[in-house]
């Protein structure tokens, strides 16, 4: 484009694929793009639509300096934040970040380490009837048998503020000293410490896959929201053991009012700016829809919605420049796989067919929708007019499944 924006979308962490996931969406838009990122080499550098690549301190070795860094850039733009740490750090010193030159919206940092600390978010959800899980936090192993009778089984114990996937399901009392030495190694191992987090026990319901929800959207500064993407899952990640975990490895759009609804309330409760990452699951026998977190940051597969039409940085971008735009209510059908991207579906499934998590005819039957008619197919990483990115996003893949592979002939070779 020629008339291109003097204002850059400044996007930090392109490591993470959801930030990657939204450089085209500028790019193919003519908006300058600085991409940053702890590591080296990563494949967002590689993209013919970033505009400047810089090296970045990494958040976890230290806020002040991860900050500092920031202020002390020579150019500014629409600051695009990463996940939810880096949220917090930004809501933290938002002002000042403000003050040196950059344009965000974001919301309270008080109120954003109460949205994504899973027990404060069980608090405010059950007092608007939005319907979440049984939840009680729990600080010694004696909390967990006190109230052991009182939830139904099975249950998970889980940290109040990491990622949906890490927790530990158990379903038999001589399990719970196990797995609590299990929880406190995982919140307290060095990669979580930062995060603080405390330790819940929580009902565990039974759904199929398939009832895997998220829905999508961003608020503008005055609160007010660009529009709303639901999302249902085909097939999403499995954890070691073979439970459902939150990444989205095959999906479509779904319109569901209902959890509109849900987002709305509980959002406009927190009088929310910014993005917002929502996720739920639907318990058959129950015939409801449960809440599960609530995210200020861009999901993982954000080039998802924004290649379907709800182009959720842009809409920020757009917001924070007065760039007026059409807020869409309705979108086309449209499918989601992801397929090598780190550590993506196709590795993961290999490794998971491996271990018969999953079933291989299942898994093939899900590619097999690219061949059905009507609806617009998104492949992530896949960008055609983007090939290099695509190149080394996959490069980095393969070296992650070899690794995997290795690791995995290393434990069956030793353990003989």
């Amino acid at each position: 484009m020629t008339n291109q924006p003097a204002i850059p979308a400044i996007i930090l962490d392109c490591d993470f694929r959801s930030q990657s996931g939204i450089i085209q969406s500028f790019g193919r838009k003519g908006i300058p793009v600085t991409a940053l990122s702890s590591k080296e080499d990563c494949p967002a550098f590689h993209s013919r639509y970033v505009t400047k690549k810089i090296q970045s301190p990494s958040l976890d070795n230290g806020e002040d300096k991860y900050i500092d860094f920031l202020l002390n850039l020579p150019e500014k733009g629409v600051l695009i934040y990463s996940n939810d740490p880096c949220a917090v750090a930004i809501a933290k010193h938002q002002q000042r970040l403000k003050d040196a030159g950059y344009l965000l919206t974001i919301s309270d940092p008080i109120l954003l380490e109460e949205t994504f600390d899973k027990w404060e978010c069980y608090k405010l959800a059950t007092s608007l009837d939005i319907p979440m899980p049984k939840t009680q936090l729990v600080e010694s192993v004696n909390d967990i048998f006190e109230a052991w009778d009182t939830f139904e089984k099975p249950v998970i114990l889980k940290g109040t503020t990491l990622a949906g996937g890490m927790y530990h399901k158990l379903t038999k009392k001589n399990q719970i000293e196990e797995c609590w030495d299990r929880i406190n190694k995982t919140v307290n191992h060095q990669a979580y410490a930062s995060r603080m987090s405390r330790i819940i026990l929580q009902e565990w319901h039974q759904y199929p896959m398939t009832d895997n929800w998220s829905c999508e959207t961003v608020y503008d500064p005055n609160s007010q929201a660009a529009g709303f993407f639901t999302i249902q899952r085909t097939r999403c990640s499995l954890n070691e053991d073979g439970t459902y975990s939150s990444r989205l490895f095959a999906g479509h759009f779904a319109p569901c009012p209902e959890l509109v609804e849900k987002t709305k309330k509980i959002l406009s409760e927190m009088k929310w700016r910014g993005f917002a990452h929502v996720e739920y699951f639907y318990v058959p026998n129950k015939k409801a829809f449960m809440l599960t977190e609530v995210n200020p940051r861009l999901p993982g597969y954000s080039y998802y919605p924004s290649s379907a039409g709800f182009d959720m940085a842009y809409y920020y971008y757009a917001s924070l420049t007065g760039i007026p735009f059409n807020k869409p209510t309705t979108f086309k059908p449209s499918i989601y796989l992801e397929t090598f991207h780190y550590p993506g579906d196709f590795t993961s499934g290999i490794i998971h067919i491996l271990k018969g998590n999953i079933s291989l005819l299942p898994f093939l039957n899900s590619y097999l929708q690219l061949l059905l008619p009507g609806k617009q197919k998104i492949v992530d990483p896949i960008r055609l007019d983007d090939l290099f990115f695509s190149l080394f996003t996959q490069i980095e893949s393969a070296k992650w499944f070899a690794q995997k592979c290795i690791n995995y002939l290393r434990r069956r070779i030793f353990s003989r």
